[in-house]
């Protein structure tokens, strides 16, 4: 979400929520009583309130139409939905940290192990994007113009590359990833580049 608003020079209040600290302040009452679900990301404009990040760029996207994130085309803009789901329905909720957390607490998995589980999962969604999105030419997911897909591609990469993930084995992601990395929506929206970050990230 802070790379679609970056992208689209929109003035936000960024409030930090930390998944660990004191237990995760995603499960503190009064975030809990903004969000029940007690996830993030969470966007307020005004008295509309939003959970889930397809709902939340898109109400961005169509609210503020400059540059936009996706095509124009109903095809080519349903394919942008579509590749963009591989990310967010089909990594990372497999992988995130409440997932995880819970699968410790009732099958005891070592570090290890866990490891193993986020890392499988990231590289059979990596497998998928890497063909698909090879069927298009251009530095960014969909050719020549930044897209959604590439919101949620770039900070997947990122935490591939915290799993130890060989990303040599996907070439067009790589390229994908230089790109928009070298754009100042992605430099701004690092998560090194926060507010909250730690020192050590």
């Amino acid at each position: 979400m802070r790379i679609a608003l970056h992208y689209k020079n929109i003035d936000y209040e960024y409030r930090p929520i930390h998944l660990v600290k004191d237990g995760g302040e995603q499960r503190k009452e009064d975030y809990l009583s903004v969000n029940p679900k007690g996830e993030v990301p969470y966007f307020i404009d005004g008295d509309l309130k939003l959970s889930q990040s397809m709902a939340i760029l898109s109400y961005i996207d169509e609210k503020w139409p400059q540059n936009p994130l996706f095509p124009d085309d109903r095809g080519l803009r349903s394919r942008c939905i579509q590749l963009s789901e591989i990310i967010n329905s089909g990594i990372q909720p497999l992988q995130n940290l409440r997932v995880m957390q819970e699968v410790v607490k009732r099958f005891g998995c070592s570090d290890q192990e866990k490891k193993n589980w986020s890392s499988f999962w990231i590289e059979e969604g990596l497998s998928v994007l890497e063909r698909e999105l090879g069927l298009f030419k251009g530095p960014f997911s969909m050719g020549k113009d930044l897209t959604c897909v590439d919101l949620y591609l770039i900070p997947q990469i990122y935490n591939a590359k915290r799993f130890g993930i060989d990303l040599k084995r996907f070439p067009r992601l790589v390229d994908i990833n230089d790109s928009c990395l070298k754009l100042d929506p992605f430099i701004k929206a690092d998560p090194k580049n926060q507010p909250d970050s730690p020192s050590d990230l």
